[in-house]
């Protein structure tokens, strides 16, 4: 059986216990805003907006190379349906021929 003196030790530790998950819960929150606060600073100055602008034009430099490269291989798909169709109409010709002369 538990004596008083434990009882209350018992209880006093659970408090410590309650104590301590709301400090902890509590520094976190307070971490978080500090560090958002602090983040937001950095996202603003000087320095991270060339950084961002930097990151930009060399996205918009990509974008160009990949828009030229994809206009470049559409003109060969171009090319290839047009040498298709050529071939086509040349061997529906033919056919249309042998099968004049075969009558």
């Amino acid at each position: 059986m538990l004596y008083n003196n434990d009882k209350e030790e018992i209880s006093m530790l659970k408090e410590v216990l309650t104590v301590a998950k709301v400090a902890k819960k509590s520094s976190l929150f307070l971490g978080g805003v500090a560090f958002g606060t602090l983040g937001l600073k950095i996202l603003a100055s000087k320095e991270a907006k060339k950084g961002y602008s930097k990151a930009l034009a060399k996205a918009y430099k990509l974008k160009d190379e990949l828009d030229a490269s994809v206009s470049v291989v559409k003109q060969h798909g171009d090319d290839v349906l047009q040498d298709a169709k050529y071939l086509y109409e040349q061997e529906k010709k033919e056919e249309q021929l042998d099968s004049l002369i075969g009558e």
